[in-house]
């Protein structure tokens, strides 16, 4: 019975011996799982082209040419030349009115730039302008800064186009030469509903007029008098 006992104490080391072995084994057989590191947020380049579209609009090939033209002044997001845009340009080109860059001695081919330079996209941006043909016209002729009216036709409606979405004023309907005349940049002013005779008056006596009001209350005022004392007159005399 003792023999039995030890046998099978025997034995069972002999399988765990063999089960220890054979999990070393496979565990340096087996490659260690790596860990999945979190992909890195990708740096946007500010100052690069947007991206195409299969099938651009109006407003697409505007936002290239607004790019192209107006974005390296009026910033990537129509916020104007701001100290935080020109941040993102090189070290060497951030300083826009350096003289030999855009400063009074510009160099061959250069120009002198504008302290301020305004935004063309956000609140109170292009508030000078009442149409839409307002803002095409000025791009057409005004535009770019440096070269104005190198913009064809087609090209001063896209750009446009462009401003007009980034308004919240674009149906997405092309822009024409004929169309723009019938879109308002801002809404027309309230009409102001007619004074009465009394605002008039009183309008004309705060602006330094003929105080037509005093005068009335004068006459009026003297007129009761005047039938206040005859009354009165009438009331002795009849006591008498």
């Amino acid at each position: 019975m003792q023999r039995i006992s030890w046998s099978w104490v025997v034995l069972g080391f002999l399988v765990l011996f063999l089960i220890t072995s054979s999990g070393l084994i496979l565990a340096q057989e087996t490659p260690a799982a790596t860990e999945k590191k979190p992909d890195a947020t990708p740096t946007i380049d500010r100052l690069a082209a947007p991206p195409t579209v299969i099938s651009p609009t109006q407003a697409d090939d505007g936002a290239q040419l607004f790019w192209l033209w107006c974005q390296p002044c009026h910033g990537d997001k129509g916020q104007g030349l701001t100290d935080e845009w020109r941040e993102q340009y090189p070290v060497e080109d951030q300083n826009c009115w350096m003289a030999g860059c855009h400063g009074n001695l510009p160099y061959e081919g250069g120009f002198k730039l504008p302290k301020h330079v305004p935004a063309v996209i956000g609140e109170k941006s292009l508030a000078r302008f009442q149409t839409l043909e307002e803002v095409y016209n000025y791009v057409h002729t005004k535009m770019p800064f440096e070269f104005p009216g190198a913009l064809s036709e087609e090209e001063a409606l896209a750009v446009t186009a462009y401003l007009a979405r980034a308004h919240d004023k674009w149906d997405g309907t092309p822009l024409t030469k004929e169309s723009v005349s019938q879109i308002r940049w801002q809404p027309l002013p309230t009409p102001t509903p007619p004074n009465s005779p009394l605002e008039n008056i009183l309008n004309n006596d705060q602006r330094g007029q003929p105080p037509i009001l005093s005068s009335v209350l004068l006459v009026a005022g003297s007129g009761l008098l005047v039938i206040l004392l005859l009354l009165g007159g009438i009331v002795l005399w009849r006591r008498r």
